[in-house]
């Protein structure tokens, strides 16, 4: 077995299955520091049956000591919006400011800032989206929700026959992916 292929922990070693074992790696994590980009729901939060958080946000390495520290939940969804980060609200944000103030004109009109027109708001996103596909950024296209983009990709190339008609998805899936014409 090559140094590689080798498992990080032996998987017979009752001590991995602890917390502190969880602490001591979460310790050495050189990407820690990013779990506070993201707002983190508390288990009050998901409780809470108004809109909005319920009080605190999960910035648990901020907690003062003295206050009652939120519950934090432990969020695995990693196949849909995943967690906001914390830098969300204040794009966004700008982006409704310009539709107040410029309305239409946010389009085409070029700001201070680094805010983009809306019409290349594309741009960046292609280029970095190229670097992770292996493209160039004039043969990316990033478009749509993936419901609209499953949609185009079957109204585009399937075809069904007598004996292959059948699309097999998850049960789970969006309500608006199950969807036929």
């Amino acid at each position: 077995m090559a140094l590689d292929e080798r498992p990080l922990y032996d998987a017979n070693e009752p001590g991995i299955f602890t917390e502190d074992f969880a602490l001591i790696e979460d310790a050495k994590d050189s990407l820690r520091h990013l779990r506070n980009e993201f707002i983190i729901p508390t288990k009050d939060d998901l409780k809470n049956k108004r809109y909005g958080l319920a009080g605190k946000t999960s910035d648990y390495d901020n907690c003062s000591a003295t206050s009652i520290q939120p519950q934090p939940c432990t969020y695995l969804c990693g196949n849909s919006l995943g967690l906001q980060p914390r830098r969300t609200s204040e794009y966004i944000k700008k982006y409704l400011d310009t539709w107040a103030s410029k309305g239409v004109y946010g389009h085409f009109k070029e700001l201070e800032g680094g805010l983009p027109p809306w019409l290349h708001i594309d741009d960046a996103v292609k280029e970095q989206t190229a670097k992770i596909v292996g493209a160039l950024p004039d043969e990316v296209v990033v478009m749509q929700t993936l419901t609209a983009n499953l949609h185009f990709l079957l109204a585009s190339f399937y075809q069904p026959t007598k004996d292959r008609y059948k699309i097999i998805i998850e049960g789970k899936a969006f309500p608006s992916d199950h969807v036929s014409n």
